[in-house]
């Protein structure tokens, strides 16, 4: 069986820089605006020539910041999925704050691009209880913020009860599809700094590659049935050197018979192998 591989972008736009970092400094616009003007036409130039496809998980201010570069995004026949509205910390939102930055979101994207998104991905990967709620509520069909698994498609709970004080009660299994993460496939905290709060990446590009294309080797090796989500950002892998990463793994996956493709499409799959 073909490993499969899930090239996915967070395309945060201004939303990060207003939302969760609380900078809005005209360097940090510049490097949103650099991530969507340069970053985003580059990747699609990439997956143009390699035939691959990928999912952008993008706030709605940046789909209503960007509507050309999202609608050529789609156009192209890749997948835009929800990233908030404003890149906010959910686990600081109460239920009306929450609802709104999904509902916000969700109308953007349906408005600029034509499509209700499949999936979620939360900002920063914080996630509440109330969080998985509302996206079995607003019909989501899969998440990818949790890291229950490290290549193996799961079904999401709602309702764990886990706390200091309590000994562990699992909740209900429902029917959304969670596609887990892994920290080490992001580029972000290996690739940029930032003194506060600290981000000390900034490592080697050969270092960063051999690391990703590790965790594919061992995926295809050992869990030939599982599903590798390749966490990445416009404006840091497409920033010069960094994008010759992107392009090596692509062609040493490729040449490893890696089968690409969107997270919506991968979530399908993987429910219709294991039904409820």
């Amino acid at each position: 069986m073909a490993p499969t591989v899930c090239l996915t972008f967070d395309f945060d736009g201004f939303a990060v820089w207003l939302g969760m970092m609380g900078s809005p400094s005209a360097t940090d616009m510049s490097r949103a605006e650099f991530g969507a003007r340069v970053g985003v036409p580059r990747l699609l130039d990439l997956f143009a020539r390699e035939e691959v496809p990928a999912t952008f998980f993008t706030p709605g201010h940046t789909v209503e910041s960007f509507p050309e570069i999202c609608r050529a995004v789609v156009a192209q026949g890749h997948e835009i999925a929800h990233h908030g509205y404003l890149h906010l910390d959910t686990m600081s939102l109460d239920e009306a704050a929450a609802r709104s930055e999904i509902e916000r979101g969700l109308e953007a994207i349906e408005q600029v691009t034509g499509r209700r998104p499949a999936g979620y991905r939360a900002p920063g990967f914080g996630v509440s209880g109330l969080t998985l709620e509302l996206l079995v509520e607003y019909g989501f069909e899969y998440d990818s913020s949790l890291m229950g698994g490290d290549y193996e498609p799961y079904y999401v709970r709602t309702g764990d009860q886990v706390s200091a004080e309590t000994l562990f009660a699992p909740g209900a299994e429902t029917g959304l599809v969670e596609l887990p993460t892994l920290i080490s496939m992001v580029d972000a905290p290996q690739m940029e700094f930032r003194a506060q709060p600290l981000l000390p990446g900034l490592h080697a590009n050969a270092k960063v590659y051999d690391t990703w294309r590790e965790e594919f080797d061992w995926m295809r090796e050992r869990v030939p049935e599982g599903v590798l989500v390749v966490i990445l950002h416009p404006s840091t892998i497409a920033r010069g050197a960094r994008f010759g990463v992107l392009e090596r793994l692509v062609a040493h996956m490729k040449e490893h018979g890696a089968e690409f493709t969107s997270m919506r499409d991968a979530a399908a799959a993987w429910r219709a192998a294991h039904p409820q």
